[in-house]
């Protein structure tokens, strides 16, 4: 009986021990915000719910790892998302909620170029920190003005000139090349860039063509562009739209090679053209599968696989701009975006998924917020997926 007793009294102070130091380490346990700006409906929700669970995953890997360390300090990543439905008005209204309402001073996200400079006027002016997860390269995007914004992927801009090499490396006798791109107010701008590339690179621009990112019907703005006689096609796409321009120019007779200046997920535009139409296409994305991948690819790829059941380029692609800035936030041990953002444009080693990289664009861009990483480049060839190797954009 006595016995008994004391077991129940030292299983009671057990279990009271243990719950005063749970409720201590909670107590210290402090968390950071962070606004995630997603277009989970719309015409780019395709790519915006990858990119949203890759920042997911991403942040959980951090977590795991011990969270954010500020002056002997650790934070817990809390995700506040908002869906910016890919039109400026909904993501305006979401960029002044989570300035305004969730107080967040860091946030991640918005894909279509438009939006960027929409939501820089929100957070710009509340000196909040951003990491875009993608653009065109415009100056209006970011410049010497914008000293809160930074973006780590790489984008159409900087994919240009190492595609271009690639391009007349691998296939030195076709060269004349069209351009299609995506309606938005960067495209002029791109399309001024990349025709200077290409002259420069020796090859000769026979057609420059835009189309909606509503479109779903490709035949009559291909049928224009094959017009020209072009013998290599470059566009920006999404998976959709990639897939239709695939199987529209080889319906329509066209065999030569197609470069997409987007991060176009190469399994995903094999799945929707279907393997007789994947062939002869080269996109600056990974093949996640491919053993030539980075250990941090691999990780990822068998975490999202885990979680939710499935895995390709758009779950790789935004992980840096959570995982640099929360490199920048440590280096600079201040939680502060202002001493972050003079921090982070300094930095010249940070590690990514796809290796290491530094920050650039001081003359390009007028600002060093720009993010110099490896890219993988994909080709498919006859429904098969290729590993080209991994490219390093030149973004002074």
């Amino acid at each position: 009986m006595k016995r008994a007793l004391c077991l129940a009294i030292f299983t009671a102070f057990l279990l009271l021990f243990e719950a005063v130091h749970t409720a201590d380490v909670q107590a210290q346990e402090k968390v950071l915000k962070i606004g995630v700006m997603a277009p989970l409906t719309g015409p780019v929700s395709t790519a915006g719910l990858p990119h949203l669970r890759c920042t997911e995953l991403a942040a959980e890997w951090i977590n795991k790892r011990g969270g954010i360390t500020v002056k002997g300090e650790k934070y817990k990543i809390e995700l506040v998302v908002e869906d910016e439905k890919d039109t400026t008005d909904t993501a305006v209204t979401a960029a002044t909620k989570l300035v305004e309402l969730h107080k967040v001073r860091f946030i991640v996200g918005t894909i279509s170029p438009t939006l960027l400079v929409a939501v820089g006027s929100i957070t710009e002016k509340a000196k909040v920190l951003r990491s875009a997860w993608h653009g065109e390269g415009a100056p209006i995007e970011i410049n010497k003005d914008t000293p809160y914004t930074f973006r780590v992927p790489v984008v159409p801009k900087d994919f240009a000139p190492a595609l271009m090499k690639y391009q007349v490396q691998h296939y030195p006798k076709e060269k004349k090349v069209a351009f299609l791109y995506i309606e938005n107010p960067a495209a002029p701008l791109l399309a001024e860039h990349t025709k200077r590339v290409a002259e420069s690179t020796g090859l000769s621009v026979v057609s420059v063509e835009m189309y909606p990112v509503t479109t779903r019907d490709f035949y009559p703005v291909i049928s224009k562009v094959l017009g020209s006689k072009p013998e290599v096609i470059y566009c920006t796409a999404l998976p959709h739209h990639m897939a239709s321009i695939l199987k529209s120019s080889r319906e329509l007779g066209f065999s030569g090679p197609i470069l997409n200046l987007s991060p176009t997920s190469p399994e995903v535009v094999r799945n929707i053209a279907g393997k007789a139409f994947a062939d002869n296409c080269i996109v600056p994305a990974p093949d996640v599968s491919n053993p030539q991948m980075t250990p941090l690819i691999k990780e990822i790829r068998e975490m999202c696989l885990k979680k939710f059941g499935e895995v390709h380029s758009e779950y790789v692609r935004a992980w840096d701009s959570l995982w640099w800035m929360v490199q920048a936030i440590e280096k600079a041990q201040s939680l502060d975006p202002t001493v972050v953002a003079k921090t982070w444009e300094k930095m010249d080693r940070l590690e990514a998924s796809t290796g290491w990289g530094k920050m650039g664009g001081k003359i390009s861009y007028g600002i060093n917020h720009i993010g110099v990483l490896p890219f993988a480049v994909t080709r498919m060839s006859k429904g098969e997926l290729e590993h080209v190797g991994w490219l390093m954009p030149e973004i002074p």
